[in-house]
């Protein structure tokens, strides 16, 4: 279990560092397509730009997500005016919190434009808008901006890569840490494995089980041998000893007698 894991570690820290790779890679030609695409002051990038005191008419649509921006704006006293057609006033929305501190960036990458009103359109058709301020006023599509961004390869390469990337990183960063300290509590036994190396008397035991024990076997242990005495080896069986005896005395008797001529 803690080998397989070992090898989900390694293998997510390769992921991790691949894409960290490419993130590095493709961030500096990201953000340059980024601050492109952001740049209010580009003309693909808003839809009518008004200076103090002029009035313009604009094509909306319910899908869009229109804002208006100013230089270093002021939220409070936003200054402009649109209208529909039949001159109705659209009074627009204070920006929101995400809107509020989202401000764009001019072609240096530096953010100066400050978001001051939102409008939600709730009919296609042409409207009228007026630059009631001292300052430059430009009306931009956010959704039509967004939308750019995401069908940028480049950017989104970058995305993936760097909140793929960094997240895995740290994920792997942690097992491995979890993995380290259990290795250091349980440490690793060395285990031995001994193997008694037989004999050849016993390999041939082994290897004769089945054989009769009249067959001698080829080696005998020292403990299995008993030493005999000379009495033992030479075993004198008493009457045959008397026998013996008998027989040479009745010879020394013929002897005599013999001799003597009887």
């Amino acid at each position: 279990m803690e080998a397989r894991a070992k090898l989900w570690i390694k293998r997510l820290t390769a992921i991790s560092l691949v894409l960290i790779l490419v993130f590095v890679a493709s961030y500096w030609k990201s953000t340059e397509n980024i601050i492109d695409k952001m740049d209010i002051d580009n003309e693909e990038n808003y839809i009518i730009k008004l200076e103090a005191g002029e009035q313009g008419n604009v094509d909306l649509s319910t899908i869009g997500y229109y804002m208006a921006l100013r230089i270093d704006g002021n939220d409070s006293s936003p200054e402009l005016k649109l209208t529909d057609i039949g001159g109705v006033e659209i009074e627009g929305q204070k920006p929101g919190l995400i809107e509020s501190i989202n401000k764009r960036p001019d072609s240096q990458g530096n953010l100066i434009y400050d978001p001051i009103r939102v409008f939600e359109i709730r009919d296609d058709g042409e409207y009228s808008i007026v630059n009631e301020g001292n300052t430059t006023l430009w009306l931009i599509d956010d959704f039509k901006i967004q939308s750019s961004l995401l069908s940028d390869g480049w950017i989104l390469i970058s995305m993936i890569s760097c909140c793929l990337g960094f997240p895995l990183g740290i994920i792997t960063l942690i097992g491995a840490l979890i993995l380290w300290r259990r290795g250091k509590r349980t440490p690793e036994k060395n285990i031995i494995i001994r193997e008694n190396i037989m004999t050849t008397d016993e390999l041939f035991k082994k290897h004769n089980l089945t054989v009769e024990k009249e067959v001698p076997e080829p080696f005998i242990s020292s403990e299995n041998i008993k030493l005999e005495s000379p009495e033992e080896k030479y075993h004198v069986v008493p009457e045959l000893k008397n026998e013996e005896a008998d027989s040479s005395e009745e010879e020394s008797e013929n002897w005599k007698k013999w001799d003597k001529g009887q």
